[in-house]
């Protein structure tokens, strides 16, 4: 079958270059496409979430096609091509790929000289211009993670462009050069400058774990492979040096009593409970032993092509595999225990700590060694002939059923050749293992297991691999085509033509299945979510689990993420006060209540809670209105492109009263700048709430708000009585023409809650005669202004934390506020900063504004400041001019708001949200709704009954509440009679019969539990003769 095989790899060539390039969208180019469908041989189209920009869920455009290029993916292709070139002697495979490269370089290459491309940015072939996924345009990041492109092909195609390329890869990530901190999500945008990047100062390694980014391992290997291979072509040991220095990070930081290695080489995140913590650093698990999967195989490809200058990385990678076989590796079953690398077994964590009587459920299940877990063994033992390597190694050849690879010296393995096996990543560590001894009857095994690959995913007509025939899109990201050829290289002696498998990942698999027979129904779905494709309820496939991802289950976009903006009134038709109870958000709603409006002269008093996963926009038109205490407002979403502010509009002479809490869903703080609070409008609004019980210095247990609290415009007023009247997470910035007041108290002492008063700017401590208190520091910059009021007492801001920053430059004007009874000679403290420590502050800062009826001077008294009154003004003067009001933002453009929908409230005594009857036309807010999927068919059908096999996940995606069938009649829907009940059972046809009718159009109505999907592998109507 050798024979055949090559000529599959050579016709899997030929429809690469003939059908793998780019002809679509306005610009053909020599770009290859990362798939192709099996029945059009076109690209498919992948559909992403874009990000317009723009102020919260409103900059959400969904569902943009996509046909995607990513080089970061093409690891494998590119050394495919080049190997099948250097053995067929046919050139054009690896000249089209250097073609492809240099048309990228020329026409994707941004100033610094990164390529448009990795795990947020790729090119797509659509719109010819670069794309990327659930990122604000052109703002995302430069991420390689478990990539290893074939950088040697790159600089045969343009070795200046290629250099920067592979520069730019370490100035765009790496942030501190001394213990190598980097962040995974580079920047398109820093300048890059060739002459001083590899002329780092060289200070003393720092060993062990210390605080810093998210250092995946997944991320730093693919720095550490760039800078290799950059060093290694270019012939520079400058950047070997740092590329070791990075990788040192790593393994320098081992675990001391047990040698194995960390996830990250930096400290932020700490997953589990106080009790039982587990630092994300330490984890090691299927996909966080780093340097046991495809990490691990581009190190020991590096020791391999550094020749003596790899030996750093033979060794410790020996040292590292010894260890994960030593302590996570049981043998005698073939599994790999899930640890911390200090060594501690977490199921068996769990299994202690749990309570008397209780039942042990852990979520740390063991996990077979992948074939790129024994790739590493196979390379290290090839470099190292350690014993303990090859005794792992003949362990999970075992538990693979591949009988007994032999001792490695004077035992002749006893292969098992009758194996079914037909992953094609299991020939390269039998190739690893040839190369290592010598001994062909590891290719014979090899030989065995591409014939089964071979014979079960080669499409010959197409000239494709798939994984099954049944499957829809090819991967041309795939490393089967090289996994065969380098079998072929192999068995004919020409190992070094072939470029070695480096552990690059396989894109983005794209497992969609097609039909056997597809049925001629013609689906649609009420709120789909791609790419599980409403096809599939048309497929005559039966899985044997609804648990089987590989076949196509079609299912509702995240009932989380709603689609439409619910704008709801508040009207003037109140007879008095009243209040309405009980608002609440349906996670199954399709709007997101982001806007409430009133206008009434009596008070509307709101009480409950919303979610939200953008903005909240409060405008208060006229009169007193408030939100109850004990409500509270939570942000759902955590996108890094999108904002979740409260914004208060209050007109002139309304007031908003806000007693409520502003909170963040666990976890958004990975992602995004969190919550916070805008005032905008002349009027007031009042913060009472106390945010000290939901704040925790830490921020993975803080629910506090964390974004500022800032105000516009009108007055922002913080009266609470205890604790924090704004999130001490949350900045406070008063901007041009705002103020800032209240008798409450800001921050917590030692957090966040910096007061920050710009040009312009006023803060005005009481609310009438009365005290502000600052735990946390304020800052008055040129221009700010202040008030108080004095009189028999006077206004006081209390600064007890943090910094008191002055301003310099008398820029700092103060209006004084005759209350009655301010008589000269009197002095009064209007600033007292006791407890703080401060910067710039002198009593020549502050400028009095002669425009009220006394003169007076300021002076400061240890750590307050005072105004001392001397003389009645006879005059008044002008009140200083006010420093130039800042530009606004433009407005969002119409074309990139979203929907919305208007709900009015009509009750005159008000009531209870969720009661229809108090909505104009009974017309409820984010009700909860059922999602539906219908067939129409060509012309009227008889139908006595259906069945549905419904799939779920356990997570998003669970078997809905109920279902029921509904069928168009005379153009309304009428529900089907059932002869039963309708079941919801997994793993089998739900069926249901009906009193028989006639129809057009048959509708399936689910109704979901809250904030999960629900999943359907396939549809089908009875009797299926009509089909």
């Amino acid at each position: 079958m050798g024979d055949e095989r090559m000529k599959g790899l050579r016709s899997y060539a030929a429809t690469v270059l003939k059908h793998g390039r780019d002809t679509y969208g306005m610009k053909h180019s020599p770009l290859f496409v990362d798939a192709l469908e099996v029945s059009t041989m076109k690209a498919p189209e992948k559909m992403y979430i874009h990000r317009l920009g723009g102020p919260g869920p409103r900059s959400k455009q969904p569902f943009q096609p996509v046909i995607s290029s990513n080089l970061a993916y093409q690891g494998n292709l590119m050394r495919f091509l080049v190997g099948i070139s250097n053995l067929t002697g046919d050139g054009r495979y690896r000249d089209a790929y250097k073609e492809s490269l240099r048309y990228c370089f020329k026409h994707y290459a941004v100033a610094n000289g990164l390529l448009q491309m990795g795990h947020h940015r790729w090119i797509n072939l659509n719109t010819d211009e670069q794309d990327g996924n659930d990122w604000p345009a052109g703002k995302s990041g430069h991420e390689m993670k478990r990539d290893y492109p074939y950088y040697p092909i790159f600089w045969d195609a343009d070795p200046v462009a290629a250099r920067r390329m592979m520069t730019a890869h370490w100035d765009s990530h790496i942030q501190d050069w001394g213990f190598m901190n980097f962040t995974r999500h580079g920047s398109y945008v820093k300048e890059l400058n060739e002459e001083t990047i590899w002329n780092q100062p060289v200070t003393k390694p720092v060993v062990g774990i210390v605080k810093g980014n998210l250092t995946f391992f997944d991320s730093g290997s693919d720095i550490i492979y760039a800078g290799a291979q950059l060093g290694l072509l270019n012939e520079d040991d400058r950047p070997l040096f740092w590329a070791q220095r990075l990788y040192a990070r790593y393994s320098e930081s081992a675990h001391p009593d047990t040698g194995l290695p960390p996830w990250h080489h930096t400290s932020l995140r700490t997953f589990g409970s106080e009790e039982n913590p587990v630092p994300e650093y330490a984890l090691i698990t299927s996909g966080s032993a780093g340097l046991m999967n495809g990490g691990g195989i581009a190190m020991l490809r590096l020791g391999e092509e550094l020749g003596a200058k790899g030996r750093y990385y033979r060794e410790t990678m020996l040292k590292h595999l010894k260890a994960y076989a030593k302590h996570c590796y049981r043998p005698e079953v073939n599994e790999m225990r899930n640890m911390l690398f200090d060594g501690t077994d977490l199921a068996d964590r769990d299994a202690k700590n749990a309570k008397p009587g209780e039942e042990v459920k852990s979520s740390w299940i063991p996990w077979s060694p992948t074939p790129t877990n024994i790739l590493a063994f196979a390379i290290c033992y090839k470099q190292s002939a350690n014993k303990n390597i090859w005794e792992a190694l003949r362990a999970m050849c075992r538990g693979n059923n591949f009988g007994d690879i032999g001792d490695g010296t004077s035992k002749a393995p006893r292969l098992n050749l009758e194996t079914e096996e037909e992953n094609y990543l299991f020939i390269f560590p039998l190739v690893e293992l040839f190369k290592a001894t010598r001994d062909e009857a590891y290719l014979e095994l090899g030989r065995v297991i591409a014939n089964n690959a071979f014979g079960k995913h080669f499409r010959v007509e197409q000239g494709l691999f798939t994984p099954s025939p049944l499957h829809r899109v090819a991967n041309l990201c795939s490393a089967e085509p090289l996994a065969l050829l380098t079998l072929e290289a192999a068995l004919q002696g020409r190992l070094s033509e072939v470029p070695s498998y480096s552990g690059s990942n396989e894109g983005e698999q794209m497992p969609f299945l097609r039909a056997s027979k597809s049925r001629a129904y013609k689906p649609s779905v009420s709120h789909l979510h791609y790419p599980h494709i409403e096809t599939a309820l048309c497929d005559d496939l039966l899985p044997s689990s609804s648990g089987d991802t590989s076949v196509p289950v079609m299912s509702w976009q995240n009932v989380r993420k709603p689609t439409e903006e619910a704008v709801v009134i508040f009207p003037d038709v109140l007879d008095g006060p009243v209040t309405i109870s009980g608002i609440i958000d349906h996670a199954e709603s399709r709007n997101a209540v982001s806007a409430l409006q009133i206008d009434s002269q009596h008070q509307y008093t709101l009480s409950g809670n919303l979610e939200g996963s953008g903005d909240l926009a409060i405008s208060v038109k006229g009169g007193t209105h408030a939100w109850a205490p004990g409500s509270a407002w939570t942000t759902t979403g955590w996108s890094p492109s999108e904002t979740y502010n409260m914004v208060m509009d209050v007109a002139e002479g309304a007031q908003f009263s806000f007693h409520g809490l502003i909170q963040e869903i666990g976890g958004a703080y990975t992602w995004c700048d969190g919550a916070g609070i805008v005032k905008n409008g002349s009027g007031v609004c009042v913060l009472t709430a106390d945010y000290t019980p939901i704040y925790d210095p830490d921020q993975r247990n803080n629910r506090g708000y964390r974004a500022d609290t800032t105000v516009n415009a009108g007055v922002l007023m913080v009266n609470n009585t205890s604790g924090s009247g704004v999130s001490p997470k949350s900045t406070v910035v008063v901007n041009h023409g705002a103020v800032l007041s209240g008798n409450g108290a800001i921050g917590a002492g030692g957090s966040s809650s910096l007061v920050v008063v710009n040009p312009g700017g006023r803060i005005d401590p009481g609310d009438g005669i009365g005290t502000l208190t600052l735990r946390d520091g304020l800052e008055l910059r040129e221009g700010a202004r202040m008030q108080f009021e004095i009189g028999g007492q006077s206004d006081l801001l209390r600064i007890t934390g943090g910094t008191f920053r002055g301003s310099k430059h008398r820029s700092v004007v103060i209006t004084i506020k005759d209350r009655g009874g301010v008589k000269a000679g009197r002095s009064y403290n209007l600033i007292d900063f006791t407890g703080a420590s401060f910067v710039d502050v002198d009593a020549n800062d502050f400028r009095l504004d002669k425009s009220q009826n006394f003169q007076g001077t300021f002076h400061l008294v240890g750590t307050r400041l005072q105004f001392s009154v001397f003389a009645p003004r006879l005059s008044p003067e002008t009140p200083p001019a006010m420093p130039p009001a800042p530009v606004s933002e433009p407005v969002l453009p119409v074309e990139q708001q979203r929907k919305s929908s208007t709900y009015t409230w009509s009750s005159k005594n008000g009531g209870e949200w969720e009661d229809s009857a108090n909505w104009e036309k009974g017309k409820r807010p984010n009700d909860k709704k059922s999602e539906w999927v219908q067939y129409e068919f060509e012309k009227l059908r008889k139908i006595s009954g259906v069945q549905v096999y419904w799939y779920a996940n356990g997570n998003d995606r669970q078997i809905p509440e109920s279902w029921r069938i509904l069928y168009r009649h005379q153009g309304q829907w009428k529900p089907a009679e059932p002869l039963g009940s309708y079941p919801v059972e997994l793993d089998q046809f739900n069926e249901v019969t009906f009193k028989a009718f006639q129809t057009d159009c048959i509708r399936l109505e689910a109704r979901l539990r809250p904030g999960v999907s629900a999943g359907i592998h396939e549809w089908r109507i009875l009797p299926e003769d009509g089909r």
